[in-house]
C-alpha cells in the first residue's frame, strides 16, 4: 500500500500535465475559429478537462482516507514487523 501511494505522487505530475494540455486544447478553439470544428469539440474539451481535474482530488481523497483509517507509516518498528506467521 506505501508502494502504491509513493506512485501516486508521481503520477500526480502526468495529471498536471493533463489539466495543462486540455486547458491548451480547450484554449485553441479561438486560434483555429476559421477551420471546421465540430460542435461536440468544446463539450468534449470541457468534460476531459473536467475529468482530469477531478482525479487529484479523488487521490489526495484516497491519501486522506489511508491517513485516516490506516495511520501513519512506522519505519522505526518496519523491520520488526516482518514476520507474517506471528
Amino acid at each position: 500500500m506505501r508502494n502504491i501511494e509513493y506512485v501516486l505522487y508521481a503520477i500526480m505530475i502526468v495529471y498536471a500535465f493533463k489539466i495543462y494540455d486540455s486547458t491548451m486544447v480547450l484554449n485553441s478553439i479561438d486560434v483555429y475559429g476559421e477551420h471546421v470544428i465540430p460542435v461536440s469539440f468544446k463539450p468534449m474539451a470541457t468534460l476531459s478537462l473536467v475529468l482530469y481535474s477531478i482525479l487529484p482530488i479523488l487521490t489526495f481523497y484516497t491519501f486522506w482516507l489511508r491517513k485516516r483509517y490506516v495511520g501513519i507509516y512506522n519505519f522505526e518498528n518496519y523491520n520488526d514487523n516482518l514476520n507474517i506467521w506471528q
